[in-house]
């Protein structure tokens, strides 16, 4: 299982599309609509450029902790056998869009820091101290499956795979990340 400083960034990660969608509206901000698309990209290219080269950072960390975990040199693989198979990627989506939707609706042409950092100190406060973290949108985005998975013993796991599960038997081991995520270490690469 990841220790807790592993928990933390993975946490961490999921607030690579704020940082994303911030680098959006900074630019939006600074695009000029009187000038050609290619005298923007060049006056502008740097808007909000430390946004998006922190959501860049905590997208290549997020996927190095799934590929480390799953590879021979990471996790111990342990034998499962699984029982009931439930899909839950649909839950990615409202969670993207309740911590993304303040973000949306900006009145004003700068971004309050104060604000942004009261709610990211709040989400990552419940996500942290939850089980919610593991709808990461990011690793939704890497092509990542979720799955709520009841195995032998009647425990409820979340499931994370790059596999559309048709099949219980499809996944034989899987890596333990936290108390209530497992990866499969067949496909997670």
């Amino acid at each position: 299982m990841l220790n807790k400083a592993a928990k933390l960034a993975l946490v961490s990660t999921s607030l690579a599309p704020i940082f994303l969608t911030l680098w959006f509206v900074e630019l939006s901000n600074a695009w000029k609509s009187t000038l050609p698309w290619s005298d923007n990209v060049v006056a502008h290219w740097m808007a909000g450029g430390s946004y998006l080269l922190a959501a860049l950072i905590l997208s290549v960390l997020c996927f190095a902790l799934v590929w480390l975990a799953a590879s021979q040199h990471g996790l111990e693989r342990l034998p499962v056998k699984i029982k009931a198979v439930k899909t839950v990627d649909k839950e990615i989506v409202g969670f993207l869009l309740v911590y993304l939707l303040p973000l949306i609706n900006q009145s004003q042409n700068t971004i309050s820091v104060p604000v942004l950092v009261f709610i990211a100190v709040i989400f990552f406060f419940i996500v942290y101290n939850s089980h919610a973290y593991h709808f990461n949108p990011l690793l939704g985005f890497f092509g990542y499956h979720f799955y709520e998975v009841t195995i032998d013993g009647d425990i409820t796991y979340v499931l994370i795979t790059r596999q559309n599960i048709t099949d219980c038997k499809n996944v034989s081991q899987v890596v333990q990340l936290t108390e209530y995520m497992i990866l499969d270490a067949n496909h997670a690469k």
